[in-house]
């Protein structure tokens, strides 16, 4: 094997404080992004950050703009009534994250989700006011707002966009009216009176072009934006969150009981500050989000394990092997179609990838949800092992494990005798002074629990099915968990979320990114980074690039559309991979922005999704097209 190019050890060290010198310290003058970029899952919400962009706010202030506008014409998954994570890192010095996952309210108690023989009822944690943990965006994105803004703005002002969006109203996108269009969605969606007359009107779907306008969550907001937090977590919003829980409670037959949240819960939840999780890869920093989300500990786990297996020389062997006619060249489509040209899918640029190159990939995913599956949880509740998991001899037994087949049956991290132990939205933000936020929310499953609260105009997440409320029962993603995700009153679940921020050597931001997707966020994220830095790709090559997905348990390798057919074979029989035939479903929509050494910068949303990016001083760009 090829010696790594940098020590994986700093993942681990740097987080903890253990470096003597951080190797990524300020030791040349910074060189400024040309200008700054927002990318969103929607072209309005891009907007608003672009505007605040525009009248000298920085990254913090574009991303709650950007994040507010999101819950008004985002509804699959922008919100007030969930949670996330956001990442902030200023041009120099140090990176911060604000977890303002959802908490359980304190009156949970496991039994309540099972039946009469012990056995979990799913339904109570996805649709029930069991599914339902207090919301933290409103308080995390004031957070924001106030550790990172400029100065320049009232919170008021930055939830004006919003505002406007609610009481105005919005066309309808062709990406909306196709979610309200399936049955599953309709059939959530329903259960609840406010959210059926407000998406179904006339027991109609809204289709492109409707106008939704939506006057309670414009009050919403406005009491956000007077008060702060305390306009939602106390008073009229706060009662009415209360009031619906309660009443859709008795639709369900009460498996809640109608105070399992109580005032108590809203007015006591905390967002928390927490140290990022920083690596390194190919010379960069890597910086993430540590726990109650997995998404940095598995990410740098995969991209350590990596980092130390002979990418270069096996992307050059099948480069001299297809030259020479040994080999064909393999035929990979790029994802989506791009409104802006019209172009149909098109043929990739192939980087050098082969059969064994995916299965090293494969095997380090593997490996990594291996251990999320039995250590990561709420690190105030659980002992997290950050550092073991991230220790350079853990990624180097990790990387020396893999063999030329699958080991289906690999096993987490033991702790040594005697030692102690569907639906997302992502945005990112640069400023023109280099600072940097990414930031992923969440009401888990599409439209969360459907439960929408009628006087505050916005629905509430399902964020409790992300606990493991039985040992080895899956959620609704299929990931098993253990005792570190047990549910239980005032936890927060274990999340797969994965904002993102990457400094080249001189410490200045390269790229800003994450994705929605449940576990598929972390495949997507860490599939970008390997194609950008390990394998030379432009930025949008990455992203339209197909991907795959390994999350341990189920043993099977999932993939998109557009993977040749003759390297997926090759994994079957070369190297024992189980695989699942490529599928029409999507893998996370990553959004992204890069930075050169010289300053430029590129901005891309994923075509997978309606999402747009935009560049300071402009307009957004054209979202991509609804597939066929």
């Amino acid at each position: 094997m090829e010696a790594p190019r940098a020590l994986f050890a700093a993942a681990a060290l740097i987080a903890s404080g253990c470096f003597a010198a951080d190797p990524f310290e300020e030791t040349l003058d910074p060189v400024l992004p040309s200008r700054g970029a927002v990318v969103s899952e929607h072209p309005l919400a891009t907007k608003a950050g672009l505007l605040v962009l525009d009248a000298g706010g920085n990254a913090a202030d574009a991303a709650v703009a950007t994040a507010l506008a999101l819950a008004v014409v985002y509804p699959q998954a922008g919100n007030l009534g969930g949670g996330g994570f956001a990442l902030w890192v200023p041009r120099r010095g140090e990176p911060e994250t604000i977890d303002f996952r959802e908490m359980a309210p304190g009156k949970t108690e496991v039994a309540r989700y099972l039946d009469e023989q012990g056995e979990v009822v799913a339904e109570r944690s996805l649709v029930t006011p069991l599914a339902v943990g207090v919301p933290g965006s409103p308080l995390g994105l004031y957070q924001l707002y106030t550790r990172h803004g400029s100065g320049e703005f009232s919170f008021l002002k930055l939830c004006e966009p919003a505002i406007r969006l609610a009481e105005e109203g919005f066309a309808v996108d062709a990406w909306l009216a196709r979610t309200l269009r399936r049955k599953s969605v309709r059939t959530l969606l329903s259960r609840d009176p406010g959210s059926r007359e407000l998406f179904y009107p006339d027991g109609e779907a809204l289709s492109e072009g409707d106008r939704l306008v939506q006057p309670a969550l414009a009050r919403t907001l406005s009491f956000l934006g007077l008060r702060g937090p305390r306009g939602f977590y106390e008073g009229p919003v706060a009662l009415a969150l209360l009031a619906d829980l309660a009443d859709a409670d008795e639709r369900f037959g009460a498996p809640a009981g109608a105070t399992l949240m109580t005032s108590e819960d809203l007015s006591g939840y905390a967002a928390k500050v927490r140290p990022a999780l920083r690596g390194v890869f190919r010379g960069h920093e890597v910086i993430g989000m540590g726990p109650p989300s997995s998404g940095g500990v598995a990410l740098l786990q995969v991209l350590g394990i990596l980092e130390g297996l002979p990418l270069d020389s096996a992307r050059r062997n099948v480069r001299e092997q297809i030259s020479l006619g040994l080999v064909e060249r393999p035929r990979v489509r790029a994802m989506g179609r791009i409104a802006a040209d019209g172009e149909e899918e098109t043929q990739l640029d192939w980087e050098g990838l082969d059969a064994r190159q995916l299965h090293w990939w494969i095997e380090a995913m593997r490996r990594a949800f291996a251990d999320r599956a039995v250590h990561l949880g709420d690190p105030d509740h659980h002992a997290v092992p950050v550092e073991s998991l991230l220790s350079p001899e853990w990624i180097a037994e990790r990387r020396v494990s893999i063999g030329s087949r699958a080991d289906l049956g690999v096993a987490a991290w033991v702790e040594p005798p005697g030692d102690e132990s569907t639906e997302t939205t992502h945005l990112s933000v640069l400023d023109s002074d280099g600072n940097a936020v990414s930031l992923t929310t969440t009401l888990n499953g599409s439209f969360g629990s459907g439960i929408y609260v009628d006087q505050g105009g916005f629905l509430l997440n399902n964020e409790l099915d992300d606990f493991s409320i039985q040992a080895g029962t899956p959620n609704m993603y299929g990931l098993v968990g253990a005792a570190a995700n047990q549910l239980g009153p005032g936890k927060r679940p274990l999340s797969s979320m994965c904002p993102v921020v990457v400094r080249n050597q001189r410490g200045d931001v390269a790229m800003v990114l994450g994705a929605p997707g449940g576990p598929r966020i972390i495949t997507a994220v860490t599939q970008v980074i390997l194609r950008v830095l390990a394998y030379d790709q432009p930025l949008i090559d990455a992203i339209r690039a197909p991907r795959l997905h390994q999350q341990w348990r189920p043993e099977s390798t999932r993939f998109e559309r557009g993977w040749d057919e003759r390297l997926i074979r090759d994994l079957e029989t070369l190297h024992g991979q189980p695989v699942v035939e490529p599928t029409a479903a999507v893998f996370g929509s990553v959004q992204a922005i890069r930075v050169g050494l010289d300053g430029s910068v590129e901005a891309v949303s994923d075509p997978r999704r309606g999402g747009a990016a935009g560049y300071e001083g402009g307009d957004p760009e054209k979202p991509a097209l609804v597939p066929d």
